[in-house]
């Protein structure tokens, strides 16, 4: 947005960037999202409150839920389904289970475990999905509809639009028994004292414990599980890296006591002049006594002014420094 304004602008390149704007008419980055962030809430503010934007709380939602499945027919079919992600004994456990009722009778149940290389998210629509599949096996002439009740709203996006890259293969084969059995969905808040929710989530409980896992692709690694471990392996490679640096790194810099990772730093915020300051510092290379000698510059000026040696730390106890920098005086120690 500034190199645009710059652009259109017959401005000289030094001109400050709040004139440059000003004068272009364009916001800055944080204004223009500022102002997207009012808009939208001047939206929410004039919707109806019974706009799905709206909202609701979990309390009225459970509320509205129970209400809605204590009213329907025999004739109806509910799938309730929750995932499980724990650790026991350091390992890792991965499970899904599923409720289904026919009215407000349970007929069907069903657990499992799927390969500990993934995440709760992939359990919890495998776990949909299996219960789809066995309510369709019990799905009588009779009954008139099938709902999905699942507590997870990222499960319920990407079971109604786009499924995720990880456990896509669940959501393709929902999205495709949804399309040809007309199944409904529907969020039930979990935790909130809903029937179906906490027995499914009982059973996913049970279904990581057990460790039975189907043949199928359930029993595979998840991408999301897979991302987990590569990232684990990659923190783990900057870490050795870093820690095998260090050792060969000088007593000077090692006492900064600095960790090492691939994000920008936040002293890369500082004016040049600042950071330049600050890495010969931490380095002991720049303009000091003991690297002039290491290096052989025979003719550098060894000493500071105030005629003590020039070192790393010298700035903060030098007398001009003080003088031109009142924040500096009074530090403990002597010039050095």
């Amino acid at each position: 947005m500034v190199l645009a304004a710059r652009g259109v602008l017959p401005a000289w390149r030094t001109a400050p960037t709040a004139s440059v704007l000003r004068d272009a008419g364009l916001p800055s980055g944080s204004t223009a999202l500022e102002h997207a962030r009012i808009r939208f809430a001047l939206r929410l503010r004039t919707l109806d409150a019974a706009h799905p934007l709206k909202g609701s709380t979990k309390e009225a939602a459970a509320e509205q839920f129970n209400t809605w499945w204590s009213q329907l027919s025999d004739n109806t079919i509910t799938v309730f389904s929750d995932g499980s992600e724990q650790y026991k004994d350091g390992a890792k456990l991965v499970g899904y289970g599923y409720a289904i009722y026919r009215g407000q009778s349970l007929v069907r149940t069903g657990s499992g475990a799927i390969n500990s290389i993934s995440h709760v998210f992939d359990a919890e629509a495998i776990g949909a999905l299996k219960g789809l599949q066995c309510a369709l096996e019990i799905l009588r002439p009779l009954d008139e509809h099938i709902w999905m009740c699942i507590d997870s709203t990222s499960v319920i996006w990407c079971m109604r639009a786009n499924a995720s890259n990880t456990s896509q293969w669940a959501f393709l084969e929902c999205h495709a028994l949804i399309d040809q059995f007309k199944v409904g969905i529907r969020w039930s808040p979990g935790h909130m004292g809903i029937e179906g929710n906490e027995t499914a989530d009982e059973l996913a409980d049970a279904g990581a414990n057990e460790g039975r896992m189907d043949d199928d692709r359930s029993a595979e690694p998840t991408i999301s599980g897979i991302g987990t471990t590569a990232r684990a392996l990659a923190d783990a490679a900057t870490s050795d890296w870093w820690s095998r640096c260090l050792t060969g790194l000088s007593a000077s810099y090692r006492k900064w006591g600095l960790g090492y990772s691939i994000a920008e730093p936040p002293e890369l915020r500082l004016p040049r002049t600042l950071l330049h300051r600050l890495l010969a510092a931490r380095t002991a290379h720049g303009d000091f006594a003991q690297y002039h000698r290491r290096f052989g510059h025979t003719d550098a000026e060894l000493n500071c002014l105030c005629g003590y040696a020039k070192t790393p730390e010298h700035l903060v106890f030098c007398e001009i420094s003080q003088r031109k920098f009142p924040c500096l005086a009074g530090q403990a120690g002597t010039p050095t």
